[in-house]
């Protein structure tokens, strides 16, 4: 892996939170956490919560669209859809399936879909909100996700040997590359992507597969999101934001 120059970051300022987790941020720059299981969401003059301790622990949120929040609740094979104020739009109960599906990988699509990843057959599909319906689109994966993301029309993971792979809605596959080792990660565009590896950042290219390290301040680094030329990072009860353009 070959190295690049440093690349810069211009501090912008700092926001106090107390929360277990940090989300991220949506397009309408409000903040989402999680403390104590609660989902929280953070506008600049009003705070939403929602809460269901009956489904356990929040595996994951999906914040793409403010409108419609995918909450994730793994242990329970529970989806929970929310509207913008965090009120309950519709509880998807995949134990109920006449087709057993064991969720490992939950996600935004388009079109009222969310894209599924199924541990029992280790392939991924679209299942329809609106008519309760499966598409899988994917054969039987070689290898099980590392980690995952998405956008409206590509399911992105990597596997455990760190290839990088997506699936459009339509169900082309394709390998992009081989990313770095990391302990986090966010990908940007064209697979490029930002990842923390021991409290540091870098900005990884997947054509030249090289890294450059991400100047910041902060020592301890507890989550990282990326948005539209803001690099947040959260530490200590603390989101520090950055001006950040990438190469």
């Amino acid at each position: 892996m070959k190295s690049q120059e440093l690349i810069s970051t211009t501090k912008q300022n700092s926001i106090k939170i107390e929360c277990d987790v940090f989300l991220g941020f949506d397009n309408q720059q409000n903040n989402y956490s999680i403390k104590n299981n609660i989902l929280i969401k953070n506008s600049e003059s009003t705070t939403y919560q929602y809460n269901n301790l009956g489904f356990g622990k929040i595996t994951r949120v999906d914040i793409q669209n403010p409108l419609q929040i995918v909450v994730f609740y793994k242990n329970f094979n529970m989806v929970v859809l929310l509207d913008n104020q965090l009120n309950e739009i519709k509880k998807i109960d995949f134990n109920l399936k006449s087709t057993p599906v064991t969720l490992e990988s939950v996600a935004l699509s388009s079109q009222n879909q969310i894209w599924i990843y199924d541990g029992i057959s280790s392939k991924i599909g679209l299942y329809n909100v609106n008519t309760d319906t499966f598409k899988w689109i994917s054969t039987m994966l070689e290898n099980p996700i590392l980690y995952y993301e998405s956008d409206y029309t590509h399911f992105y993971w990597t596997d455990a040997n760190l290839n990088l792979y997506r699936i459009s809605i339509y169900g082309t596959i394709e390998k992009l590359g081989n990313l770095p080792k990391f302990d986090s990660i966010q990908l940007t565009k064209n697979g490029n992507s930002i990842y923390q590896l021991e409290n540091q950042l870098f900005y990884y290219n997947l054509t030249s597969k090289s890294s450059s390290k991400i100047a910041i301040d902060k020592k301890i680094i507890s989550k990282f999101f990326f948005r539209d030329g803001i690099l947040s990072i959260f530490t200590q009860n603390e989101i520090t934001n950055y001006k950040l353009i990438l190469p």
